[in-house]
C-alpha cells in the first residue's frame, strides 16, 4: 500500500482493512508488515486450529465410547443431527463438559510450538533442591509439559475424562496449571487475551 493511498471501502471488513484504516503510523501499514501479519494469522490462527480439529476428529471417531458419549451430550442441546447451523449458541456449547474436555484434550495433543521459550530472571530462582543464579536463561517446551507422565498419566492417549470435574495432578495441583498449549501469563497466545 502506498503512503496516502486511499483504502477502498468493503462490505465485509477484514483485519487488514481495519489496520489500513487505523491511526497506526505508515510504516506499520507497509506491504511487508501486512504480509507478515497475514503469515502470523495463517500460522497461529488457521494451521493450529486445523491440526487441533484433525486430532479431535481422529480420536473421537477412532474411539466408539468417546464418540457415543459426545453424541449423547450433544443430543441434550441439539434437537437432531440435521439441525440447522446456529440451532444452538456458543454459550450453550461452552457449558457442555464432555465437549469441552474433548476440545481441551485435542489441544493438549496438538501443540503448535515445540521450541523452548526461554526466560531470564533478575533474581535467583529456587527449583527443587537447586538454585538457579540470576541472569541464567531457563526454558521449557510445550511437548515436555504436555507429556509429563507425572502430570498427565498415559500422556499420549486421548483421554477427555482427565479434564472432567475439577481435575488435579497426583500432587494435588489443578491440572489446568499444566495446560500450556497456548503458553502462560505474559507469554500466552495473543488470541486468548
Amino acid at each position: 500500500m502506498q503512503t496516502g493511498q486511499e483504502v477502498p471501502k468493503t462490505e465485509h471488513p477484514t483485519i487488514f482493512y481495519e489496520v489500513l484504516q487505523s491511526s497506526l503510523p505508515p510504516q506499520e501499514k507497509s506491504l511487508q508488515r501486512i504480509g507478515d501479519e497475514a503469515q502470523t494469522i495463517i500460522g497461529a490462527g488457521v494451521e493450529t486450529t486445523a491440526w487441533a480439529l484433525s486430532i479431535a476428529s481422529y480420536h473421537i471417531i477412532a474411539n466408539p465410547l468417546i464418540l457415543t458419549t459426545l453424541r449423547a451430550e450433544l443430543s441434550t442441546v441439539l434437537p437432531s443431527v440435521s439441525s440447522a447451523p446456529g440451532a444452538v449458541d456458543w454459550l450453550t456449547l461452552e457449558k457442555l463438559p464432555y465437549l469441552t474436555a474433548c476440545i481441551t484434550e485435542s489441544i493438549r495433543l496438538s501443540y503448535g510450538l515445540s521450541h523452548r521459550n526461554p526466560r531470564v530472571s533478575h533474581a535467583p530462582l529456587k527449583y527443587k533442591e537447586w538454585t538457579i543464579p540470576a541472569g541464567v536463561p531457563v526454558g521449557m517446551n510445550i511437548v515436555d509439559v504436555q507429556h509429563d507422565e507425572s502430570v498427565f498419566p498415559d500422556s499420549h492417549a486421548f483421554l477427555p475424562e482427565r479434564w472432567l470435574g475439577s481435575p488435579k495432578t497426583a500432587g494435588g495441583k489443578p491440572l489446568t496449571r499444566y495446560f500450556v498449549a497456548f503458553g502462560k501469563d505474559a507469554r500466552s497466545c495473543l488470541g486468548i487475551k
